[in-house]
């Protein structure tokens, strides 16, 4: 592959923050917010999702980064499915960032609040953790404000500053919601924030040489979230996407 490696985000240590007014929970509130949580994406999905964190076995703080190789393939379910079970089975504290500055969508999801966000954030300094909602439990929603059109700068902004190094002091592990490496101007850019992207592919949609083409553009293939029962991808390119299946 003729590119030169994409590096990850290097994060710099900060002063730990306090957690963003967190609820003290007994047993029957824990369970309670458990039965919550599953309930708010499809089992599949979630079943999906937590043999995906199995095979991406990881120690202390760690970013996800979801992306695709074209809009469509279920990239914000699949980056909720993950922030979800973080916490419920391996108890995590976990932020889900909806780093879609052009389309975003999670706020909609989960029935929270468009902004203040991510775009609100890199325009000047201020406390993250008033950014911060809570989604279920002990897993938070960093959303990516109004959307607005000088995307690739807000992403730049976004990499230059303390934020994400607030972040991952503060909790265990940060799903980012990438755009898609085809057809943006920031897909790419984006993956950088993260220390292990991760491509959904939807089975029987995403053509073949669209699915290569995205690959090509990372640094090493990219473990895979196949979204669909059936899957077009030739045993090669499953094995290679680091689907064991």
């Amino acid at each position: 592959m003729s590119e030169s490696p994409i590096p990850s985000h290097t994060f710099t240590p900060v002063t730990r923050l306090p957690p963003p007014r967190r609820l003290e929970t007994g047993r029957d509130t824990a369970a309670a917010s458990a039965r919550e949580a599953n309930g708010l994406l499809p089992a599949t999905l979630l079943r999906g999702c937590r043999e995906a964190v199995q095979r991406i076995s990881h120690e202390g703080p760690q970013s996800f980064g979801v992306t695709s190789a074209l809009r469509g393939e279920g990239r914000s379910s699949v980056a909720a499915g993950l922030a979800l079970v973080e916490w419920m089975d391996h108890e995590r504290r976990t932020v889900l960032i909806d780093l879609d500055l052009a389309s975003p969508s999670l706020h909609g999801r989960f029935n929270l609040s468009e902004g203040p966000g991510i775009q609100d954030l890199v325009d000047g300094p201020t406390n993250v953790e008033d950014y911060l909602q809570r989604i279920v439990g002990d897993v938070w929603l960093l959303s990516a404000g109004k959307p607005r059109d000088d995307v690739p700068r807000a992403v730049s902004r976004l990499a230059g500053s303390q934020i994400l190094s607030q972040l991952s002091e503060w909790a265990d592990t940060i799903v980012f919601d990438l755009p898609p490496l085809l057809g943006s101007d920031a897909g790419i850019a984006a993956t950088r924030l993260c220390e292990t992207p991760v491509m959904v592919v939807r089975a029987g949609m995403t053509p073949l040489p669209r699915v290569k083409e995205a690959v090509e553009l990372l640094a090493t293939p990219p473990p895979v979230v196949l979204n669909g029962v059936r899957s077009a991808l030739p045993p090669w390119l499953r094995r290679a996407l680091g689907d064991t299946r």
